[in-house]
């Protein structure tokens, strides 16, 4: 039976690759939004995780409620039983852009499968958030739409508020949002056609059916290319969520991107002397991944502001021109490859070392089935080296008091990173980004004290508790 998973989670800070989910709250519902049951996970704060005093300011996760919570990767085994039973379609809010990747890499580093969720079992992924902006953008009127400033917003809570939606405590609360997202998905349901419609830009298959029959209509040089319109809330209000495109074509070492270029601006930047994949213009967009295509038919075209129109007449009347310049660029973004960054962190190497294979997966089911008490017995028998990397990483975070009583020398030098306050010692990720560290946990909470005013008597508790964490840490 097909089930509906809308859940939400809270962080300790925004890095998926990093940061740890320390909530997660889930609300399973048949395909007609009806309650079936509930779930809600707490997780103890790791030892080798700074928090973020922006984060935790937002949720207000207290860390004496986090520490009646069960350590992470039991959660994790919890969390990944949820999602992966079969026929179930996870959701949420922005959960496509935000809390999927962490559940992926939480899963990774503990030894689980970071993908079955989105196929495996006949389950699936979706995201209340792109409907939302179809809804805004082509059915105004289906909700009271809230504004800050005089500007648009599609802030969950807001909307929750403006539409008078039924929750049973308060926003950025877990189960909360949950709740939320659900009486939200009804509001929307009630347009069931457009609601039905919206939920194959998230079925593989179907988008891809959907995009492959768009008409490739614009000719240079007797190669055809498809014009379309893409829709997301990153585009915002201003251009009402909507950009006009050009399809490049499939990405070349990663067979899942398929490559489009905004046309909405005066000049695209890698298009100029010298190329750049470092472009915001073009967008590598995966099936299913809550990007919407649309073909630039008039009904839809018109709902774009009069000067993305122009700018997109104006830049495909330069790329005729100047044609072999564009073919150049498309060859370029077509064949590019991620930079491997040889000394990235265990937990951030999900995308650059790839799936388990077949051996790995055994010695992770070797560690899973071998008893707690027992588990760094069995370390000589992992042979795999990125998979006894994190397996030390799993010991030492979830088992160092109940099995052994030190800590590995990769995880001693993991902390003292982290209190460093050398350029060398950062702890990098996929994205040449690095692990949030003590210094930048001063530096944050230093940057709100001179910006916060009138600090109520909640602020000052979780301030203070943050500051002398953070000092100790």
């Amino acid at each position: 039976m097909k089930t509906y998973l809308f859940y939400d989670i809270e962080t300790s800070g925004l890095n998926p690759a990093f940061d740890q989910i320390l909530t997660f709250a889930g609300i399973r519902t048949d395909l007609h939004f009806r309650e079936i049951s509930r779930q809600s996970v707490i997780i103890r704060l790791r030892k080798d995780i700074v928090p973020s005093p922006k984060a935790f300011l937002t949720h207000w996760l207290k860390n004496d409620d986090l520490t009646l919570g069960i350590n992470e990767y039991e959660a994790a085994q919890i969390i990944h039983k949820i999602v992966n039973m079969p026929g179930t379609i996870s959701l949420g809010y922005n959960s496509l852009g935000f809390d999927d990747e962490f559940l992926r890499f939480m899963f990774y580093r503990n030894l689980l499968d970071p993908y079955s969720h989105q196929y495996g079992n006949g389950c699936s992924r979706m995201d209340v958030l792109p409907i939302t902006v179809v809804f805004r953008v082509f059915h105004p009127e289906s909700l009271k739409w809230p504004e800050v400033d005089g500007k648009p917003s599609l802030k969950l809570d807001l909307i929750t508020r403006e539409n008078n939606l039924t929750t049973s405590g308060r926003a950025h609360e877990a189960m909360n949002d949950v709740e939320s997202v659900i009486e939200l998905s009804k509001k929307l349901f009630q347009e069931e056609t457009i609601w039905n419609y919206c939920l194959d830009f998230f079925d593989k298959t179907k988008e891809e059916a959907r995009i492959n029959s768009i008409k490739s209509d614009f000719n240079i040089q007797d190669r055809y290319f498809k014009v379309c319109i893409m829709i997301s809330l990153s585009f915002g209000s201003k251009i009402n969520y909507m950009a006009p495109v050009i399809h490049l074509g499939q990405s070349l070492p990663y067979k899942n991107q398929s490559l489009w270029l905004r046309l909405d601006s005066e000049s695209i930047p890698g298009f100029g002397n010298e190329l750049s994949t470092d472009d915001a213009h073009v967008i590598r967009k995966r099936s299913g991944d809550g990007l919407i295509i649309l073909p630039a038919l008039d009904r839809f075209w018109n709902k774009m502001p009069v000067f993305s129109k122009q700018f997109s007449d104006e830049n495909l009347g330069k790329i005729r021109k100047d044609w072999k310049k564009f073919f150049d660029y498309i060859r370029y973004n077509l064949e590019y490859k991620y930079p491997y960054i040889p000394d990235i962190d265990p937990d951030a190497a999900l995308y650059q070392d790839g799936f388990f294979s077949i051996k790995e997966k055994k010695q992770c089911e070797l560690f899973h089935k071998t008893r707690n008490d027992l588990k760094h017995g069995i370390i000589d028998q992992i042979q795999s080296l990125r998979i006894r990397a994190l397996v030390l990483r799993i010991l030492d975070r979830n088992f160092l008091e109940e099995s052994f009583n030190t800590k590995s020398k990769d995880y001693q030098r993991h902390l003292s990173r982290l209190r460093s306050l050398s350029e060398g010692d950062k702890i990098k990720g996929y994205r040449g980004d690095t692990k949030y560290d003590r210094s930048q946990g001063l530096a944050e909470l230093i940057e709100l004290e001179n910006t916060s005013t009138n600090c109520d008597t909640h602020q000052k508790e979780m301030m203070n508790w943050l500051k002398e964490y953070i000092k100790k840490f």
